[in-house]
């Protein structure tokens, strides 16, 4: 049927069907929304189907104060917005909470004045806002997020290029002592620089909203045994010498797996059992549990501990915030937000005072994968010739002498555009190039050099993080090497490059 034909047959059967007065209050009963409308005393006189079956719970409303039905209060609103409404001229929504539904409800309130603009009356239009309010603080959280990630990154990179150096230039003296004692003194400080390394990355990470590039096949089960036997000295040996016991309880299933990094995982959830165990300063419970849910693998991590108020769950995911005084940073559990939705996950918290907290997490489920045997890593390498660019001349310092520790014949340069003209004259197999400097950026030193000779193998060297599946990379970097490194994880990135310039 035409739809013009069923527009005007619409209109007719309204036109016949209702008179003009009886079609305002159908339109006026079928809204979802609550309207009420108040004289100048406050006295409702007229409300429509929703307000009497919500405020009213079925009854009519009419005759109450407005005050009493919308806030059970007994008299007038201290914070009612008809008065700034009407001297701003503009309607001024507020939203509260309304104990008596759990919910949030938004009201709006359009004044009805007289020429003389005299207060005759007024309309309250009221919604329930739960929903969008529950979408404006999640976009605000990813906004908080993304600002610092923005903020994080730049400190990242400087910490990276630091450890880069302190980390080569341990390795390099591991090499050339034989002292039991200074060796071990050395590989403390190299485990430092890793830790640390972990917890830039991290840092440079949390806060991403797009999902992460390592997809390794993770038993869940296995995973979270791991993570409580990591974290008993937290929960068993520094509760037992305070005088107090907390158990944990696992109900895991088998063969549940996920898809994601193991480092970050066991990171983030740690870190929600700390908190739970700082929840119970006098001992408890922590229930974690397992379960599949269709095609997603869903867990909770549960506690008896003190519990939050609901102000407090509002804010455990927000950069910085913390319950813990001076002892705690306030990045614990906004890290695991973005652990989480790196992952494609959701995370959602649930607490009482009083009554404990509920983590609960739902990740997408996978089979588990086959097994695959790992190509051995092929790390003798025939000596090459090998350009090195950094700004950085404590970095050029060190590559030199790892890559000539090597056999390889090295130059470096701190300037791109000395590099470039020093590669148009000598013949290098392969390009080592900081990706952020400030004369020119490593991509456009590789769309150089690339432009010179396509054969040429180009190394990103970055202490941001990078992807090589982003197409302005892929086109014109061969492999990717952040900071900070190892010597061996030099020297196989090296031999992969003389590889795929062999097979080119």
């Amino acid at each position: 049927m035409n739809k013009s034909k069923i527009d005007k047959n619409s209109s007719d059967f309204l036109d016949k069907k209702f008179s003009s007065e009886k079609k305002f209050q159908t339109i006026f009963n079928y809204i979802t929304d609550f309207i009420v409308l108040c004289n100048s005393e406050f006295e409702i006189i007229e409300s429509n189907m929703s307000a009497n079956v919500i405020l009213g719970k079925g009854d009519s409303i009419v005759g109450s104060k407005c005050y009493e039905m919308f806030h059970s209060k007994n008299e007038r609103c201290r914070d009612c917005p008809l008065p700034s409404t009407i001297k701003s001229g503009t309607i001024i929504p507020i939203i509260t909470y309304d104990e008596r539904f759990g919910e949030y409800f938004e009201e709006r309130v359009h004044p009805l004045l007289s020429d003389d603009d005299d207060i005759r009356g007024f309309i309250v239009v009221g919604r329930n806002a739960s929903k969008s309010r529950e979408l404006e603080d999640k976009s605000a959280q990813l906004k908080k997020l993304a600002a610092l990630g923005r903020i994080s990154s730049g400190v990242a990179h400087d910490f990276n290029n630091v450890l880069t150096g302190v980390l080569g230039r341990v390795q390099l003296m591991k090499r050339q002592i034989n002292d039991a004692y200074i060796l071990s003194s050395l590989d403390m400080v190299e485990k430092a620089a890793l830790d640390g390394a972990a917890k830039v990355r991290r840092m440079q990470e949390f806060s991403r909203s797009k999902k992460i590039g390592v997809t390794e096949n993770i038993d869940l089960k296995q995973l979270i045994l791991d993570v409580v036997d990591l974290t008993r000295p937290k929960w068993k040996d520094a509760t037992v010498l305070k005088g107090i016991i907390i158990e944990p309880i696992l109900e895991l299933t088998d063969s549940l797996y996920i898809l994601g990094d193991p480092s970050d995982l066991r990171n983030a959830f740690t870190n929600i059992i700390f908190n739970a165990v700082d929840a119970m300063p006098e001992g408890g419970v922590i229930t974690i549990s397992t379960e599949r849910n269709n095609d997603n693998a869903l867990f909770k991590f549960k506690d008896n501990g003190i519990g939050m108020t609901e102000e407090t769950v509002e804010k455990i995911f927000d950069p910085f915030f913390t319950t813990k005084g001076t002892k705690g940073t306030g990045l614990g559990m906004s890290e695991v937000y973005g652990v989480i939705k790196r992952h494609g996950g959701q995370i959602n918290a649930n607490s009482k005072v009083g009554q404990g907290t509920t983590i609960t997490i739902i990740f997408p489920a996978v089979k588990k994968a086959e097994d695959k045997l790992k190509p051995e890593k092929h790390l003798e390498s025939a000596p090459s010739r090998i350009l090195v660019i950094d700004d950085e001349e404590y970095i050029l310092d060190m590559m030199s002498e790892i890559l000539s520790e090597f056999g390889h014949k090295v130059a470096t340069f701190s300037s791109p555009s000395k590099a470039l003209e020093d590669f148009q004259k000598s013949n290098y197999n392969i390009v080592i190039t900081d990706f952020g400097m400030p004369e020119m950026s490593g991509l456009e030193v590789a769309n150089r050099i690339k432009k010179i000779n396509k054969l040429t193998q180009v190394i990103l060297l970055s202490g941001w993080s990078v992807n090589k599946d982003e197409k302005e990379i892929e086109d014109v970097i061969d492999l990717i090497l952040h900071k900070p490194f190892s010597m061996e994880e030099i020297k196989y990135v090296i031999s992969e490059a003389i590889s795929k310039s062999k097979q080119s």
